[in-house]
């Protein structure tokens, strides 16, 4: 039983030793402007709409990204809207923002100031898209811009990419 122990207790250590190294290994890169931040965030979701797009091609909405409260920011508008200029293909559809944001007037969200990330969701299944790619900003000394690949059908995260900003003075 102490055998039993002690090697369980090698396993949970490696298995930390791991983590940490992985973890350490992720390390989130750092740009000077919005511009800069989202070619990184282009670079990082464009493999995971290829393998996507491997087997049929398929359409993806890019929603307005939201703030620490949840409800899309002005800033968040234009960082989909560089991230929507940074991901153009020909080998998938990018659905006009301004397409899910005329469903969602007519539905009465953005005008009653419910437009949140479940509302985008829904319009971008309205309007046929496979895939959602959402974003949070959060600001401090610098801005953490943190992006989702969705699978409207399943629900499921497809890819994730991550940025810092640090504004220039």
């Amino acid at each position: 039983m102490n055998l039993t122990m002690k090697a369980r207790g090698n396993v949970i250590f490696i298995i930390i030793i791991i983590l940490i190294a992985s973890c350490a290994s992720q390390r989130i890169q750092t740009t000077t402007s919005p511009e800069d931040a989202a070619v990184v965030l282009a670079a990082q979701i464009k493999p995971v709409l290829q393998k996507l797009s491997e087997i049929k091609s398929i359409n993806v909405a890019i929603v307005p990204f939201s703030g620490p409260k949840g409800i899309p920011t002005n800033f968040g508008k234009k960082m989909a809207a560089l991230l929507q200029k940074n991901l153009l293909s020909d080998k998938w559809m990018i659905i006009e923002r301004e397409q899910l944001e005329k469903i969602m007037i007519e539905h009465k969200l953005v005008i009653a100031g419910l437009a949140s990330e479940k509302e985008y969701v829904k319009a971008s299944t309205i309007a046929g898209a496979d895939f959602v790619i959402m974003g949070n900003t959060f600001y401090g000394k610098k801005a953490f811009i943190n992006v989702k690949v969705i699978n409207v059908s399943s629900l499921a995260v497809e890819g994730v990419a991550q940025v810092y900003i640090a504004f220039q003075e």
